[in-house]
């Protein structure tokens, strides 16, 4: 009896490894590309209106890649026996991060224009 978990379809000719899960090097290629590039955008951005819209918009195209991954390497792993479950996990957990980041960015932003608007107003 073989220790190696069957695999149906057209992948039974291969034994599962660790390396074949390409969702999960995606996912961490969005999240890290989201909390370098994006993170280290603000504080240039904070100086300049249209700059904190465009890193916004960064982070949280980063983001919802990094949860679609995520959750598609996390189902591959438990479907075909692959490792990196918890490295899925905490893709998606980074995905979120950066999810909420842009919200709440988004929300200072509107915050931002709607008083520049009332004292402009007045």
């Amino acid at each position: 009896m073989s220790a190696t978990p069957s695999v149906r379809g057209s992948d039974a000719a291969r034994a599962p490894t660790a390396r074949d899960n390409p969702a999960a090097r995606v996912r961490v290629y969005a999240v890290v590309f989201a909390a370098f590039v994006g993170g280290g955008g603000y504080v240039p951005a904070a100086l300049f209106l249209p700059l904190t819209v465009a890193w916004t918009a960064v982070i949280l195209l980063s983001g919802l890649p990094a949860i679609v991954t995520g959750h598609v390497a996390r189902r591959r792993a438990v479907r075909r026996g692959l490792g990196g479950r918890w490295l899925a996990l905490a893709g998606i957990a980074g995905g979120w991060v950066c999810v909420l980041v842009a919200l709440l960015a988004a929300a200072a932003l509107v915050g931002v224009v709607g008083g520049l608007a009332v004292l402009i107003g007045s």
